[in-house]
């Protein structure tokens, strides 16, 4: 196996080294293909002394692996379409030209589609334009390039969208007697563009970006003097539609990053990690950018182009994240969810007990991270009232409903309220304040039994007798309403009690230790703090810090730059025997469930675990499992919450897929 393993490394490795010989020898053929075109035709010498232009050459990201090595991004070589300020011609009338054939020459090869993402303000058709809507919200990020294009141009704020039209088209020489109506509209935004990124002799214009080679080769035909080929590396998602909420996307520095990635050294059209591990490890994966040399002669035609400084490669990143299993989690949750008629939403997340290391974050709905760009793809993300968007395991909050029992128990047990012992008389009806009601009558029922059967009125008295105050310190520190500590972002939820009450204008009540008891109440924590919290009570008490990234290494050694090592951020002391209790009432949970047996049969080890339901105003109850396996030594722990799933059983669909996969995986080998 380890041979095997050698081996794909090697081939990984070289495909690493073409990748990076392909890039320079696409840089040499674009640079052919502008000492090719031959002089400005008809019109005069330009008026430009013999020059250089510095031009900053970013280096190839890293890429990211699984835990086990699989690579999940990795890199493409593109080109981009640029145009050469010092190549162009020396007249506004033959440059328009040359820019209304190059977009011809996109529409005719089918890549309109890859022009470059603008900010462009204006909208309709000349010569009715006005400015878009976007220009008026002091947020955006057109308001913010707007203001800035507009100090370019020499204009005022309040210039207005007529005047703005006007000046570009005196400016440039734009003729209504000379070009079409959608010639004007094209050219109007293009020369905007071009003075928003400040395109002159020290920096091109990306007109289109993802052209391939075919296009390249079309464009040296054509003989279009001010057009150049730049070879970029775009990201290529090995598990299409996989993980996307966990890898996160890239794109070029928004407004309100601007100012943070200027002082790093950032040039403004970098293209730097916008979300997930992307965004999270950007540090790791971006690669030092080179300098390029672009001589020019006294008539602006390019001469020679050299680097002063070669560009490096980005370190390679390596997540905790097991991929097939992480497959088991997203198919798995989309069955689960498909099986029950109210369901439309949810969110699972697995963990390593024992060291806090992320197996698999699912989110459903979701999406696919290989045509996220699309524009009629992302609309259709943005406006589906689901939120494919969200990562609802890091980024939503949920009542934890009687999965909150175990820290209930636990905290009872370990403030001697309670021992194993105990007993608690259930007719149906808690007969102080408010009198609410449990789902059965148990009868003369212990500790074991009220976490089996879930017993309300068990949890009620106890909740009743110690109070909010005692319970959550138990509760919190086992990782509730706490940092989990991921390396993504992510909300860390409500506490429920007087505190929190407070915050938001309320008064706590004796009658809400009730409710806060079985889960409900102001309680609200994330999917992946319900596991975070199930694996410190099933590993004895010990928070780990939860992480996603496992090691750092250098892309031309594989030598390791960073490993992470687990951390233990709280401990949480119990008694053995308190420990004994809950491991055998969560066994018993999921033996005494005719629903939950089937589900496990066919996981290869023994299940425990707690199911919860939890009310929702307006909507059916959710439904949560947060389980975990061997029921001795456990391993691994899973937490499901399927939204408007109606029964806590329910959620245990998608956490079965993933135990059966974990289990044959270590069965094979």
């Amino acid at each position: 196996m380890n041979g095997f393993n050698n081996k794909k490394r090697q081939v990984a490795k070289k495909g690493r080294f073409l990748a990076i010989g392909i890039v320079f020898l696409a840089i040499c053929i674009a640079h052919l293909v502008v000492l090719a075109v031959i002089q400005i035709n008809g019109g005069g010498e330009k008026d430009i002394a013999a020059s250089e232009r510095r031009v900053q050459v970013a280096g190839i990201r890293g890429e990211i692996f699984d835990r086990n090595g699989k690579l999940l991004v990795g890199n493409s070589t593109t080109y981009d379409l640029v145009y050469e300020y010092g190549a162009m011609p020396a007249t506004y009338n033959e440059i328009n030209r040359e820019l209304l054939d190059l977009l011809d020459a996109l529409d005719e090869n089918g890549m309109l589609g890859l022009l470059s993402e603008d900010l462009y303000v204006l909208e309709g058709k000349y010569p009715d334009l006005v400015y878009r809507d976007e220009v008026y919200d002091e947020d955006s990020n057109y308001n913010y390039h707007f203001k800035r294009t507009l100090k370019n141009f020499g204009l005022s704020e309040d210039t207005e969208a007529k005047e703005l039209v006007q000046y570009i088209m005196s400016a440039y020489a734009i003729d209504e007697e000379r070009y079409t109506s959608e010639e004007i509209d094209s050219l109007l935004r293009l020369w905007y563009e071009m003075r928003r990124v400040d395109f002159g002799s020290f920096a091109s214009y990306t007109i289109a970006s993802g052209c391939d080679y075919a296009f390249l080769t079309y464009i040296k035909e054509a003989d279009i003097k001010g057009a150049n080929f730049m070879s970029v590396s775009e990201r290529v998602y090995h598990y299409p539609g996989i993980a996307s909420h966990i890898l996160g996307t890239v794109g070029r520095i928004t407004a309100e990053d601007a100012e943070y990635y200027d002082s790093m050294g950032y040039p403004m059209d970098a293209i730097v990690g916008r979300s997930g591990c992307e965004l999270a490890f950007e540090e790791w994966l971006r690669g030092s950018d080179g300098e390029m040399v672009i001589e020019y002669d006294e008539h602006g035609d390019i001469i020679n182009t050299y680097y002063e400084t070669e560009p490096q490669g980005g370190h390679d990143v390596y997540l905790t994240i097991d991929i097939d299993l992480q497959i088991a989690a997203e198919e798995g949750l989309a069955e689960n969810v498909a099986s029950v008629e109210s369901a439309e939403a949810g969110a699972l997340t697995a963990i390593d007990p024992n060291t806090g290391e992320l197996l698999a974050i699912a989110s459903y709905p979701t999406y696919d991270l290989s045509v996220y760009s699309e524009i009629e793809y992302y609309s259709s993300l943005s406006s589906d009232k689901n939120k494919p968007l969200l990562n609802r395991a890091l980024n939503e909050i949920y009542a934890p409903g009687s999965t909150y029992k175990i820290g209930m128990a636990l905290a009872a047990l370990e403030e001697n309220n309670i021992d194993r012992n105990t007993r608690c008389s259930c007719n149906g009806t808690y007969p102080y304040l408010h009198h609410p009601t449990c789902l059965a009558s148990h009868g003369n029922i212990d500790i074991v039994e009220a976490i089996k059967e879930s017993c309300n009125i068990f949890f009620y008295t106890i909740g009743h007798e110690l109070g909010i105050d005692r319970i959550t310190p138990y509760t919190s520190a086992l990782g509730l309403g706490k940092s989990t500590g991921v390396e993504l972002g992510e909300k860390t939820g409500n506490i429920a009690g007087n505190e929190y009450r407070e915050s938001i204008g309320g008064e706590w009540s004796a009658g809400d230790d009730l409710s806060a008891s079985i889960g409900q109440s102001d309680h609200g924590y994330t999917p992946l703090q319900l596991s975070v919290y199930m694996a410190s009570i099933v590993n004895g008490g010990s928070r780990y810090s939860a992480h996603i990234l496992k090691a750092v290494k250098e892309f031309y050694t594989g030598d390791v730059i960073y490993e992470y090592k687990p951390e233990v951020v709280e401990k949480v002391d119990f008694s053995g025997e308190t420990y004994s209790i809950l491991i055998d009432a969560m066994g018993k949970v999921v033996d005494g469930n005719t629903s939950l047996t089937h589900n496990f049969k066919d996981v290869g080890a023994d299940v425990g675990g707690k199911t919860g339901t939890a009310q929702v105003t307006g909507r059916e109850d959710y439904a949560l499992f947060s389980g975990f396996a061997p029921l001795i030594a456990p391993e691994i722990v899973v937490s499901c919450v399927i939204e408007e799933g109606v029964h806590g059983y329910n959620a245990s669909v998608g956490a079965a897929s993933v135990f059966e996969r974990y289990f044959d995986k270590k069965q094979e080998k």
